[in-house]
Parts: structure tokens; C-alpha cells; sequence
């Protein structure tokens, strides 16, 4: 019988390795947390480099297929004053093989997860890891329901507040709480499209006001994901749960005063917004190549290396893991043991470098987003149209980006 691989989380990174291996002759379950997978927060812009590691599974024509597909970028200050704008997007199609298109993230999950079980892979909802034992032969893991599951090794893809992260690390040593909050909370919702929009209902927006941040791109012919990211000097609970309809007015009444001076557009992506969802923004402290993995446990996509949204890089760059962790492990016929933890060094010391680099680039611009004073606004605009005006520096850009994980 071919070796059981135990992935624990189900959201974008563990579907996929759990195809990916699959079809190496593996044989994957899929554990998470969640009692039923199902609603999972508003959306993802996934760029070229992701799309292309979905392509591997037969997803991207049928993606493309549903979804408006990414022909530009704009930037502007609060009032819809233009800082910079650029039709690149409509060639990443042609120069990368996929384009970029936003997906709402409960549709990607739910076609994962029912992927997974065309597949015939056991999926386990409701198992929430508590533990990690190792020795030479196999792992095996405990879950909070009491059960516990034997394997040849354990993926790790539970995210940002990963348990897998946590024993990982307490294996050398290291005693890591949770994630800290880095003051700034983000409220999500999908609307739909308003006509102000003009052309731009295509493009992926963002606009800089003091003290705030929005971004929106398309997710479907007639609707638009949108995000608000604002400073907040306390943790706030997390909101995912449907509002009743005089919580969803007053959430509504409270961004449309913090919105004062936007232009109408985002005014009325906040007013036609059937839910809206917050969140705060956590990091996490950079891990070493070496603490990514164990004899028989790897880290992927957030539980190795958290990002900030602010890139719009964190399930695409998890798509890479996927996508190289996946080349590294042999068909079945090949695999041996012995050679495990050779094979969780070259993965990790591969994908530290890159995600290492993007994680930190992610963090400083949102740290250069989300600025006060009209001073350090005006600086920051004036940054922002200085690199959206040279279009040779923004091409190069997408290109260091979005060329990978293979040509």
C-alpha cells in the first residue's frame, strides 16, 4: 500500500498538495479544524505564478472560464485623483502562460474540497491537532476529538495560528505564542460592481487615504471584492459570521463616516455590501530554512512563512510550495524513507530565500500604506506615482514576481 501522507489544513495549500501527491500514487487525508469547510472569508487575487500550479490540477481553464480576468492596475489618492495606472495585466496571459484573476476564496475552497473527494481522498473536518509524535518509521498525530492517525510524514498548511508550526518548534527548542498583531485590521466584503467604476471595474484599484488604505478587484462579470485597511490600536474580534441587518447598517454607517472624502465609487462598494467582514493583520517571526521541517514534518504556504496581504502574495506563494515540494517528493514506486529529511532540506532551503524577501517587501509596503499626517501622505502618494510612472521598473517588477515557479 502506498505510504498515508497526513496534511493538516484544508484551506488553498493542502487541497493541492493532496491532488499534486495523489497523482504521484500517495495516499493523502486532508485534516482540519473547521467542523464543516464551507464559508471562508471574502476573496483572493491569484496572480500568474498561482494560476499556473492550479493549471497542474485542470483548474485554470475553469477558473477563466467563470472569472473576469485582470487586464490592469490603478492607484489613487481618496478622492480619485489618478497617481498611477497601467494595462500590464492584460499581458500576463501571453508572457506567463495564465493571467491574474480574483476568485471568491469559499468558491476556491469548496471546488478544492470537492476535488479532493472526486479523488477519492478522505477528508477529516472537525479534527483539530494538538500534537506530533515522530520516530524512524512514521508520525502520528493527535487530534482534540481524541483520535489519532498514523503516516509516513506530516504536511503542516494550518496557517498563520499553525499547530503544526508550534510543535515544529518546540523541537528545537524554540517556544513561539501567538501571532502578534501588527495594530492594523482589515474589512472585507464582496458588492456589487458600481457603474463609477468606469473602466476600472476590470482593474485592480487602490486607493490612499490618511490614515487607510482600499483595494478592489473584479471576482465575477457583476461583482467586486473589496478591502479597508485601517489602523486600530487594540485587537478586535475576528467577524466572519453573517450581520443581522441592523448590525450590517451600522458596520456600513461606521465606514461610510471613516470614508468621508473618498470618491463615490468605494462609497458605493460599502453601501451595496451584503456582508462585510473584519479581521486584524498578525506576523509572525521569521523562521531559519532549518526550523521548516523535521525527520517527518514540513511546513507550507503561512505556517512557514505568514504574510501581510499588502503583496497580494500569501496563497500564491503557497501555490509555489505546493508546486516544489511536490516535484521534490518521488513517484511512490521511488520513495524511501531514508531520504525524507534530504528532501524537506532542499525544499526549504529553495523557498526560504524568495518567501524571505517577499514577506518583508509585503510588510514595508503596508507599513508605507497606512500612513497619518498630511505630510507623510503626500510623500507617500508622490512614491507611488513615481513607480507607477515608470513602466519599464513595474514590468520588471511583475516579472521578478510572477515568472515563477516554472517557465
Amino acid at each position: 500500500m502506498s505510504p498515508p501522507v497526513l496534511i493538516v489544513g484544508c484551506g488553498i495549500a493542502g487541497p493541492v498538495l493532496a491532488i499534486l501527491l495523489h497523482k504521484k500514487g500517495y495516499q493523502p487525508i486532508v485534516f482540519d479544524k473547521v467542523p464543516t469547510l464551507g464559508d471562508a472569508g471574502a476573496s483572493l487575487l491569484l496572480m500568474p505564478n498561482g494560476v499556473k500550479v492550479l493549471n497542474l490540477l485542470g483548474l485554470a481553464e475553469e477558473l477563466q472560464q467563470e472569472l473576469p480576468t485582470l487586464t490592469g492596475f490603478w492607484h489613487g489618492d481618496a478622492s480619485g485623483n489618478c497617481l498611477g495606472e497601467s494595462d500590464v495585466a492584460s499581458t500576463f496571459g501571453v508572457k506567463y502562460g495564465q493571467p491574474a484573476v480574483g476568485v471568491p476564496r469559499t468558491k476556491l475552497n469548496l471546488r478544492l474540497k470537492e476535488m479532493l473527494l472526486e479523488r477519492g481522498i478522505k477528508v477529516c473536518e472537525g479534527w483539530e491537532l494538538t500534537n506530533i509524535e515522530e520516530n524512524d518509521t512514521g508520525v502520528k498525530a493527535f487530534f482534540s476529538n481524541g483520535q489519532s492517525i498514523e503516516g509516513s510524514f506530516l504536511i503542516g498548511c494550518d496557517g498563520i495560528k499553525a499547530t503544526s508550526r508550534c510543535v515544529l518548534l518546540e523541537k528545537y527548542g524554540v517556544h513561539e505564542g501567538r501571532p502578534h498583531f501588527t495594530g492594523l485590521t482589515q474589512t472585507a466584503g464582496i458588492s456589487a460592481t458600481p457603474a463609477s467604476l468606469g473602466k476600472r471595474r476590470h482593474y485592480a484599484c487602490n486607493w490612499y487615504g490618511e490614515g487607510m488604505h482600499v483595494i478592489a478587484y473584479p471576482v465575477s462579470a457583476t461583482q467586486t471584492s473589496w478591502a479597508i485597511t485601517l489602523p486600530a490600536a487594540h485587537e478586535e474580534p475576528e467577524t466572519w459570521r453573517l450581520s443581522s441587518t441592523q448590525e450590517l447598517e451600522a458596520r456600513r454607517g461606521m465606514l461610510q463616516d471613516r470614508l468621508d472624502g473618498f470618491e463615490p465609487a468605494v462609497r458605493d462598494l460599502i453601501q451595496t455590501a451584503e456582508r462585510l467582514m473584519q479581521f486584524g493583520l498578525y506576523d509572525r517571526a521569521e523562521l531559519a530554512a532549518e526550523h521548516w521541517h523535521s525527520s517527518r514534518c514540513v511546513l507550507v504556504g503561512d505556517a512557514a512563512h505568514p504574510t501581510s496581504p499588502h503583496l497580494g502574495q500569501g496563497a500564491n506563494q503557497a501555490l509555489e510550495d505546493c508546486y516544489h515540494l511536490s516535484q521534490l517528493l518521488p513517484e511512490v514506486q521511488d520513495y524511501e524513507d531514508k531520504g525524507l529529511q534530504d528532501i524537506f532540506r532542499a525544499f526549504a532551503e529553495k523557498r526560504q530565500p524568495r518567501t524571505s524577501t517577499l514577506v518583508k517587501e509585503a510588510r514595508m509596503i503596508g507599513e508605507q500604506r497606512v500612513v497619518m499626517e498630511t505630510e507623510r501622505c503626500r510623500q507617500r502618494d508622490a512614491k507611488i506615482a513615481a513607480i507607477w510612472s515608470d513602466a519599464e521598473a513595474v514590468a520588471g517588477n511583475y516579472d521578478r514576481l510572477l515568472k515563477e515557479p516554472f517557465p
